[in-house]
């Protein structure tokens, strides 16, 4: 029984007696729901008597301990009911009246039930409408004691709700007041919650919010990015505020939710893909080449310096780049990749380092963190850095000088912790060397070079690859292929593979599309006019004759490939398995002339 109905029957129990006659003569009480005497205000004769009969705190009235009487009967029929007098089965009540009330909530929960006793005699007409009026009041008290604990509860909940998110949030008045802040709130904004409330909001800070302008506009906003570095405070938020409004659309507080940046980019990594998938678990094969790069790879993830991945195209760099991101204490964090060739030249720099509200047409209004933003407390790995612009590569050295970005069309630096890792497939040191590439970003870069062997130089691989990637692809097309046939095998095995691994996975998928066999033959996947055929098919096969130097059979192979192309160099560089510019050179060198065949 809630501890005000209590209180309330002390109160109003003398003014009840006055009212209903001879005050000395009358006890008003309150019993529970379970007919137990939860609380009484009694006249001192009437009481004294009483108590010789057993009268005390605790006291049941149910019928089982006293008799009938019209205390247990409202509780059961929830009427008002009246005895007196011969209706009382117990002598202590012969010569007393009790009026009884039920006390019920609004939904008709049954809390108890208020009465009087009084000597039998006296006129009990006043008394039964004190009662009745009596009882309307302790309902109406009963009914805002609930409603009170409710909102008790509903706050204890909702502010253990609150407390429980990781966002801050505030409520904030129309005078810049703070009606309430949570336990986040308080550790984001390194202030104490319960002393915040009730203070300026300007006045906690240091400095005026960026909320203030809302009161006046009554325009929100959502998930903006807010950066404040004063004498006060070094905040990088996401932030949010929602105005709260009367019926006329004047604006009476501010809700503000917001959260760390570093948090948010916790959230991106989980969530939008900057994560790292391939540990060196997933590298296939047992060549001396592959297992010594990989080696050195794990060596490279328990360090933090820059690491230079080199390696042709197709051999797996980036497999290499995340193998060492989840072996090294940085697992957790973000793995964020960018292919510097696959950038807009004009956005590169935008894009790494992020840019300011305003810094170019386009951009979003309210800026955007760069990759390197993103990737703080993780790894970047900076695929064909190579085609890095060479004034984007100075403040590339820049960050990795200083740890810090300054973003475009901004002057604060934003202090970032990022291991980089980058890679290419061309020759480092020729690109310094045509001073394609700056030196000391080179030196910067290549604290610890891990070079990724072709597939060519992979001696056993290539069976293993082909093997697994069969499987692989035969599961994921719902395919009966189970392996290769030997001939086939060793076709793959004497070709070149000028794309590496990608070529090889790229083979073997088109195989296993053709094959309807458990085992894939040069019958049927490999006939004499197939592509895949004449792909595989090695070079010495075709265009070499039996006999001759070294370098009459290397131009005798260029002269048959260009005549079997039209002298497309292109398409004769991939035949021999060569890039375009070495066969270039290599014409010049043999001096065979270039030209193009009519037809």
């Amino acid at each position: 029984m809630p501890d005000e109905l209590l209180r309330s029957i002390r109160r109003i129990g003398p003014k009840l007696r006055s009212i209903a006659g001879n005050p000395d003569e009358c006890i008003c009480v309150l019993i529970n729901s379970g007919g137990s005497l939860a609380a009484f205000d009694g006249g001192e004769t009437i009481t004294r008597r009483l108590a010789g009969g057993g009268w005390r705190s605790g006291l049941s009235f149910l019928e089982e301990f006293a008799g009938t009487n019209a205390l247990d009967l409202s509780l059961r029929e929830r009427e008002p009911v009246t005895t007196a007098g011969v209706h009382h089965t117990i002598d202590i009540l012969h010569d007393v009246t009790i009026i009884a009330h039920p006390l019920l909530s609004q939904d008709g929960e049954l809390f108890g039930s208020i009465g009087l006793l009084i000597r039998a005699g006296q006129d009990r007409r006043d008394a039964q409408a004190v009662i009745a009026i009596s009882a309307m009041m302790l309902e109406l008290v009963l009914q805002l004691e609930l409603s009170k604990s409710h909102l008790s509860r509903l706050f204890a909940e909702q502010k253990a709700v609150a407390d429980a998110m990781k966002d801050g949030m505030m409520v904030i008045n129309r005078a810049g007041v703070i009606d309430y802040m949570n336990a986040p709130a308080g550790r984001i904004l390194k202030a104490d919650p319960q002393k915040a409330i009730g203070q300026r909001l300007a006045d906690v800070l240091g400095f005026e919010p960026v909320i203030a302008s809302i009161f006046e506009t009554g325009i929100g906003y959502s998930d903006e990015e807010v950066r404040i570095r004063n004498d006060f405070a070094d905040l990088h938020l996401i932030d949010t505020a929602a105005p709260i409004k009367d019926g006329s659309g004047r604006v009476l507080s501010v809700v503000n939710t917001f959260r760390e940046f570093g948090s948010v980019a916790k959230v991106t990594q989980k969530f939008g893909g900057n994560q790292a998938h391939y540990s060196f678990d997933s590298v296939i094969g047992h060549s001396s080449a592959i297992l010594d790069a990989v080696a050195t790879a794990r060596k490279a993830a328990s360090g933090v310096s820059n690491v230079l991945i080199t390696g042709e195209s197709g051999t797996g760099k980036e497999l290499f780049a995340q193998g060492i991101h989840l072996a090294s204490t940085r697992a957790g964090a973000p793995f964020v990749a960018v292919n510097c060739a696959a950038l807009p030249r004009d956005l590169i720099e935008a894009e790494l380092f992020g840019y300011m509200p305003g810094s170019f047409t386009g951009a979003h209004k309210s800026g955007r963190p760069g990759k390197f933003e993103i990737a703080s407390g993780g790894t970047i790995f900076l695929d064909e850095i190579s085609e890095m612009p060479i004034d984007v590569q100075a403040k590339l050295l820049r960050v990795l000088q200083e740890r810090e970005v300054i973003r475009v069309g901004g002057i604060d630096p934003l202090p970032v912790n990022v291991r980089v890792i980058a890679a290419m497939n061309q020759d480092i040191r020729n690109l310094v060397a045509s001073r394609r590439f700056r030196e000391d970003l080179y030196y910067r870069l290549n604290v610890i070079e891990i070079s990724v062997p072709s597939l060519r130089d992979r001696e056993g691989d290539i069976r293993l690859l082909a093997q697994h990637y069969v499987g692989h692809y035969a599961k994921l097309l719902d395919k009966p292929a189970r392996g290769i046939v030997e001939p086939v095998l060793q076709r793959l095995e004497r070709y070149r593979w000028p794309g590496n691994v990608r070529e090889l996975q790229n083979v073997v998928e088109r195989m296993v599309n053709f094959s309807e066999a458990e085992l894939i033959g040069a019958g049927l996947e490999l006939p004499e006019n197939h592509a895949i055929r004449r792909e595989l098919e090695p070079v010495a096969e075709r265009m070499l004759p039996t006999d001759g130097t070294l370098a009459e059979l290397e131009r005798h192979a260029i002269v048959r490939a260009l005549a079997a192309t039209r002298h497309n160099v292109t398409k004769a560089a991939e035949m021999l398995g060569t890039t375009k510019p070495r066969l270039y050179r290599m014409v010049r060198r043999h001096g065979i002339r270039l030209e193009r065949l009519a037809g």
